[in-house]
């Protein structure tokens, strides 16, 4: 479509000129160029919304190890012995999600791939048992806890990525 676009164009502009060039744009030739833009906006793969749910059953203490780029993820507690992983990938074409268990723990890994993945968004929802250690790896991402009751440390220097260069204001 592209380039029977771009023959007519340049057969236009040796046939008649860039004054015929100009009338035809004033004069419906945007229909033509928005139509092979929306042409070009239809052929991009449709991967819509994809949720998926997975249970890992746990003897506690267990370890989660969550390594994600461009995400968010929402933590709740429950008192069952397993943890639920729900992922809802909106464009999932772009995206790359895996999640393996082992003696050491749950990993779970989310990415974008290049390119295409810019266009695709990550929700994952972990359902723990109240002793399981979390470990979040998120360049960057959002962590959400739902519910939560009691007390939460998280030192401050370990949660948000450290600033190389002075502020401008700092003498």
């Amino acid at each position: 479509m592209v380039s029977l676009l771009r023959r007519s164009v340049g057969w236009l502009m040796r046939a008649g000129g860039h004054a015929a060039f100009s009338a035809l744009m004033r004069h419906g030739g945007r229909s033509v160029v928005e139509s092979a833009v929306g042409a070009a906006v239809e052929a991009v793969p449709k991967g819509g919304q994809r949720s998926f749910t997975q249970v890992f059953s746990v003897s506690r203490p267990v370890t989660v190890y969550v390594r994600g780029s461009h995400c968010a993820v929402s933590v709740r507690q429950h008192d069952a012995p397993r943890v639920e992983l729900e992922a809802n990938l909106a464009r999932s074409f772009g995206v790359e999600l895996t999640a393996e268990q082992d003696e050491a723990g749950i990993y779970i890994v989310a990415r974008r791939k290049p390119v295409v993945g810019t266009v695709a968004r990550m929700e994952l929802t972990l359902a723990v048992p109240p002793d399981t250690h979390l470990a979040f790896h998120l360049t960057p991402g959002e962590v959400s806890f739902l519910n939560l009751n009691g007390l939460a440390q998280f030192p401050a220097a370990q949660v948000f990525a450290p600033t190389d260069a002075p502020s401008p204001d700092a003498d």
